[in-house]
């Protein structure tokens, strides 16, 4: 796995929306907490585009791209928001222009989709955390975290977020994937979602009903792609309920239907869509998943 070279401070992010549309004043707010972390920013030239409910056409999107991971003065780039759309951009994009200059790309949600291909297609380390206009605009995410995991080649070490539980407890060792679980599901029978094969999964998804989790997670085991995976961390999964009197949770849910895949499952873990501040966790790094927690066991940058 390739890599991206660790950013200092001052460094020049680019910021583009590939999926739905964003607000202005939740761009400005996301900027400012931009600046307090000590980076500067240059806007996609199409950010503020609008479509029916995307950001844009998808060419524009691919044009903002394409045009801020050229620019050799922009050292990474950060995606403003998810939504729905990025999925519409694969087939357009060239593996070899991400690959032969390897930058850091934060996003989540719907952004699994580019992190997917960056992964699979590209052989890149990405990274799945707090976008722009989103967490970052709320102040919603673990600003040192995400510094720790950008700039240190040694990494974060270990991740013992309190509020986690164990629906199946044991260890496991692998390299980190997955996203969020409506986009991991939608990418399988594509080529830009990257093997399993070994892997520790981390799916988490928002207002998705729990009969809706089962039908995802079975199109996973029916294709095959569980079939290798060591271990398994879900999110935090808010608003993830049929209805308050259901008579039964999510965790209890997903522990009955996890069981027979005999493996370690970890529920609760905050990244992507939370209820807590959100971690960064890079994707595509080996990890260890133990009673002590999640261990992120390389650093993510170079």
């Amino acid at each position: 796995m390739l890599k991206p070279l660790a950013i200092r401070p001052g460094a020049l992010i680019g910021i583009i929306a590939p999926a739905s549309p964003v607000k202005k004043e939740f761009v400005d707010a996301g900027l400012e907490a931009l600046e307090k972390l000590g980076f500067r920013s240059r806007l996609g030239t199409n950010l503020y585009e609008r479509g029916n409910y995307t950001a844009g056409k998808a060419s524009e999107r691919i044009d903002d791209l394409l045009e801020l991971w050229r620019d050799p003065e922009v050292d990474a780039i950060f995606c403003a928001r998810g939504g729905y759309g990025s999925m519409e951009l694969l087939r357009e994009l060239d593996a070899e222009s991400f690959r032969s200059a390897p930058k850091i790309f934060l996003g989540s949600s719907d952004i699994t989709a580019l992190l997917g291909f960056l992964g699979a297609r590209c052989d890149l380390i990405t990274f799945y955390g707090p976008m722009l206009a989103q967490q970052m605009a709320r102040g919603a995410f673990d600003a040192e975290e995400l510094l720790r995991t950008i700039q240190s080649t040694e990494g974060v070490g270990s991740l013992t977020p309190p509020g986690t539980q164990w629906l199946h407890p044991g260890a496991a060792e692998g390299r980190l994937w997955g996203g969020c679980l409506s986009i991991v599901a939608a990418l399988v029978g594509t080529p830009y979602l990257p093997s399993f094969d070994d892997a520790l999964l981390f799916l988490e998804d928002t207002h998705v009903k729990p009969y809706q989790i089962d039908r995802l997670l079975t199109q996973l085991r029916l294709s095959g792609r569980l079939e290798t995976v060591r271990g398994i961390v879900f999110g935090q999964m808010p608003n993830c309920a049929q209805h308050p009197d259901q008579g039964y949770t999510l965790e209890e849910m997903l522990r009955e239907w996890t069981a027979p895949l005999g493996i370690p499952v970890l529920f609760g873990f905050p990244s992507g869509h939370t209820t807590t501040d959100g971690l960064t966790l890079p994707l595509g790094i080996r990890a260890r998943l133990d009673s002590n927690g999640l261990h992120l066991l390389e650093g993510a940058v170079a």
